[in-house]
């Protein structure tokens, strides 16, 4: 009897102390220390969330980066385990579903003004799970720290559909807080629904991710017509690469994990719940469950927003549409099936061959039947696109959320969700041609719908229009909604009329509607487009005389039919007088271009001739030139990007006379010269936006010495310019082509180029040349043509051979005796020159030689009177006896030679005087003897 009662003692410790046990291990969890400075092993040590139970001594674990897979955990002895049934375990992977500080204090939100003096800045909320980012002009900033014990990556879900909203994303290190590995940059787009962002980790250690956004501008300068501002939202975080789970995860209720294994768990189906964490089981009669459901619930009596609406097919001009319940078998009670008329197709349109396709013009089908109908006299069709009948949603068509909007026959429903908050449809680009409906009325944009909000709701109607010649854009709210239009209200129609506002060309418009608010939905029943370029016609508008008769660009209305502008003219426009910019004739091509009958603008020829009867070739650079401005510039977004200038500056016969610059192939601008803004991404791919034209036609050219400018402007006022003038310098040189280079775009409306190379001379000219003639041999010499040195031409009249002429010898040309003639009168003046002042020379120096002789005569016979006066007539024969001359008797020496110039008594008694003088060899008379003759006779 003992024996069994100790048994049973011994039986009843044990089972208390494994009771024990188990309740004590739920209490556990486990953590790691840091490695050590090797990094080769760390310790694990066990926490008990129990005082009662004493937890397992700690455990030296010889790895720091040991991970398990996905459904698996890491136990206590260092193994990876599966995880049971009804558990999961995400294995090397952190997902953290809702980015609530409240629930995960690590998580930080800051927010901070941008401009000091501005107001405080909202908050960041986090609302229906997700964070919302304000739209304020300021910084908000999201922090999301971890950890990861090896390379892994981080993910964000999020929401991003405002372009005028900038998100970027950083990777960051924990400690020092640097950019780190990554900054990633995401444009808004409002088409954008909920994307993920994923970004690599390198290394292993502590990190942040982090969010941060702004306005490009402060809200308070968003006008009330303005367009508002939507939120960034964020919704949940995933982290690949941390600490292995040590702990299998219970499934939520309502959902379940029916294996070992498992790495997430699945929920139960509709008309399912869970009652525990493996298995859904079905509701029993009565009863329903959402998908996910714990339990079963009641059925209720439902209204309209409980059902879905299914659009039969249209056979016989009939159509049955059926609903289904969102939440199968929520119901008590279903709503019948209805049956609406319905067309073959849509306004303006018509079948053919099982298709529907746009009525002709002249023709029209204002109720969708099977055919079109020819408009009545005196009216003109007017294209449109309208939609009435709702089975599908036209595949031109933007949809955000596409699984808001569902096809409901004679209505299209739109509803938001808790995740899509805001739901839109973009209407896609519409083209509208610049003719005149009514006044300046170029164009009409309709709806019809029913607004239902239980609570509060806004509904948008939003135009955006591009007038495609001035590139001008103008973003506008038309329409705003902010309460239900009423359950018995009939539908509420709103019609928007555009009208020209004096711009040129084609006008693209982008409507769109928009919906938010929790629990509201929208019936759209109609919408149209009138007075499209493209589309059918639903009804004929009245028109008189000649305003019936569309004329294509090219063609002007004359004589009652459209005739084709000549050649060397251009009309730019089509249709008919109702347009309110009609050109009712042809313009004449500016000077120096030309074009082909029927054109819609002039080219410039490859060969120019300038005013002063100077001719060009620039053939080879007729083909298309581009210039790349490498300077960076930022747009709204934040994204970076530089011109691209396209160029074709001639053209020649058949070919293409200008350049297209595009938009990724969806907006495109044509010219003599145009611009686009190129982006170019990591990877080097390039994304061109912006199209513009910076130069239609040639407008002038100006003749420079060393080259020719040709000067091309646009024939539309562009924003901020009357007109856009490009200005491009072709310097002249023979022998080297330099890249064409922007010389000034300082002002936006006025640029200009220079480009370097042979293109740039004028072609030579006979003028050019002159000749030379040889000397004559054998009765005949060769004629040389040379170019003059001053002149700076390339090809055109080139070097005339080398001709051959007769002639006499020494015969010269008239030129080269006009040249010797020249030379010989220029000799003959020299000598008369010289002689000139030689006599001039000799008569000064005689004058002054006869007052010295007339002073020596005087002197001789006022010493010695008698000697002189009353000499023997022989004394006085013998003084002048040498002489040569006979005797005078009475006249003495002085008159003698009165009245003789000292010149005439040296030529004729020079010879004497020499003897008497002393001088004995005569060779000149000069400066040194009067010298000589004067030492000597005392003079």
């Amino acid at each position: 009897m003992y024996q069994d009662v100790t048994f049973i003692t011994i039986c009843l410790l044990i089972l208390t102390i494994s009771s024990a046990e188990d309740n004590c291990s739920d209490s556990y969890r486990t953590v790691y220390t840091e490695c050590n400075e090797e990094g080769t092993e760390r310790w694990k040590v066990t926490v008990s969330e129990n005082s009662s139970c004493t937890p397992p001594s700690p455990v030296r674990v010889a790895s720091c980066d040991q991970t398990c897979a996905s459904g698996e955990v890491l136990d206590n002895f260092s193994n990876c385990t599966k995880c049971g049934v009804g558990t999961y375990s995400p294995g090397d992977s952190k997902i953290i579903s809702t980015l609530d500080p409240k629930i995960y204090p690590d998580i930080s939100f800051l927010t901070s003004k941008i401009n000091q003096n501005d107001k405080s800045c909202p908050e960041i909320r986090v609302e229906d799970g997700s964070v919302v980012l304000p739209t304020s002009y300021c910084w908000n900033v999201v922090n999301i720290p971890f950890e990861v014990v090896k390379p892994g990556s981080v993910s964000l879900h999020y929401l991003h559909t405002d372009d005028r909203v900038s998100v970027d994303f950083y990777l960051k290190d924990y400690q020092s807080c640097d950019g780190g590995d990554a900054k990633v940059t995401k444009s808004g787009s409002p088409l954008n629904n909920w994307q993920n962002i994923e970004l690599p980790v390198s290394a292993k250690g502590k990190y942040i991710f982090q969010v941060k956004s702004t306005a490009f501008f402060d809200t308070e300068t968003i006008t009330s017509s303005s367009v508002p501002l939507e939120s960034p939202r964020l919704l949940n975080i995933t982290v690949s690469g941390v600490e292995p789970y040590t702990k299998c995860i219970a499934c939520p209720p309502g959902t379940i994990s029916s294996s070992e294994g498992s790495s997430e768990c699945t929920p139960c189906s509709n008309n399912q719940y869970a009652a525990d964490s493996s298995t859904c089981s079905e509701c029993p009669e009565g009863k329903y469950a959402p998908a996910g459901s714990a339990e079963c619930l009641d059925k209720v009596t439902c209204g309209v927003s409980d059902f879905l609406p299914v659009v039969g097919e249209c056979s016989a001009g009939k159509s049955t549409v059926s609903v289904k319940e969102i939440i199968p078998n929520k119901c008590q009670k279903s709503i019948p099936s209805e049956t609406y008329d319905c067309p073959a197709c849509q306004p303006g349109s018509e079948k053919k061959e099982d298709a529907c396709v746009f009525c002709p013009d002249g023709t029209h089908n204002p109720f969708g039947s099977d055919q079109c109908s020819p408009c009545d006299p005196n009216t003109i069709s007017l294209k449109g696109l309208y939609q009435v009948w709702w089975n599908e949603i036209p595949s031109s068509w933007n949809v955000r959320s596409p699984e808001c909007w569902i096809p409901a026959g004679p209505f299209l429903l739109g509803r938001p969700t808790q995740h899509q908050p805001v739901i839109a449809i973009h209407f896609g680009e519409v083209r509208f041609s610049s003719k005149v409906i009514k006044s300046n009325v170029v164009g009409l944009f309709g709806v019809k719908f029913k607004l239902f909000c239980p609570q509060s709701c806004t509904f948008l109607i939003i135009k955006k229009v591009t007038f495609t010649k001035s590139n001008v854009m103008r973003q506008e709210v038309t329409e705003r909604f902010d309460k239900s239009t009423g359950e018995g209200d009939p539908q509420t129609a709103h019609t928007y009329v555009l009208k020209n506002d004096g711009q040129d060309g084609d006008i693209r418009m982008d409507f769109s509607i928009q919906l938010s608010g929790s629990g509201s939905y929208l019936q759209l029943y109609g919408v149209n487009f009138t007075n499209t370029i493209e589309g059918g016609s639903s009804f004929c508008f009245p028109c008189d005389g000649s305003s019936c008769e569309e004329c294509a660009q090219g063609m002007v209305y004359e004589d009652g039919k459209c005739m084709e502008c000549p050649a060397d003219s251009y009309h730019m426009t089509s249709g008919s007088v109702l347009e309110s910019n009609y050109q009712s004739q042809c313009e004449k091509c500016p000077a120096g271009t030309m074009s082909a009958p029927g054109s819609t603008s002039c080219y410039t020829p490859c060969k120019l001739m300038t005013s002063s009867d100077n001719e060009y070739d620039i053939t080879s650079v007729g083909r298309t030139l581009i210039h790349d401005d490498r300077v960076s510039y930022p747009d709204q977004f934040g994204n970076r990007y530089h011109y691209r200038y396209l160029m074709k500056l001639c053209s020649s016969d058949g070919d293409v006379p200008f350049v297209t610059c595009s938009e990724d192939n969806s907006d495109k601008v044509s010219g003599a010269i145009c611009r686009e803004n190129v982006m170019s991404s990591s990877e080097g791919a390039e994304t061109i936006t912006n199209p513009i034209i910076k130069g239609e036609m040639l407008s002038g050219m100006d003749e420079k010495s060393n080259g020719l400018t040709l000067q091309f402007s646009t024939l539309h006022t562009v924003t901020g310019c009357d007109s856009v003038t490009t200005n491009v310098t072709l310097i002249c040189n023979r022998d080297q082509t330099s890249d064409i280079s922007l010389v000034d775009n300082s002002d936006n409306c006025r640029l200009a180029f220079e480009y370097s190379g042979p293109f740039g001379c004028r072609l030579c000219k006979e003028s050019d040349y002159k000749s030379i003639a040889s000397s004559c041999e054998k009765s005949s010499r060769n004629i040389t043509y040379v170019r003059e040195e001053e002149v700076v031409c390339i090809g055109g009249a080139g070097l005339l051979p080398v001709t051959t002429e007769d002639c006499v010898p020494y015969q010269d040309s008239l030129v080269d005796s006009i040249k010797r003639f020249k030379v010989y009168v220029g000799i003959g003046v020299g000598v008369m020159v010289i002689l000139i002042a030689g006599f001039c020379f000799l008569a000064w120096y005689s004058s002054s030689l006869k007052h010295k002789l007339d002073g020596y005569s005087q002197m001789n016979y006022a010493d010695d009177d008698d000697n002189y006066m009353g000499a023997d007539e022989g004394n006085h024969q013998h003084a002048w006896a040498d002489s040569g001359e006979e005797s005078d008797g009475e006249e003495n020496l002085y008159t003698r030679y009165q009245g003789k110039s000292p010149g005439n008594i040296l030529s004729d008694k020079f010879g004497k005087i020499n003897e008497t003088l002393g001088i004995k060899k005569y060779k000149k008379f000069g400066e040194n003897d009067i010298m000589e003759m004067s030492s000597r006779t005392g003079i």
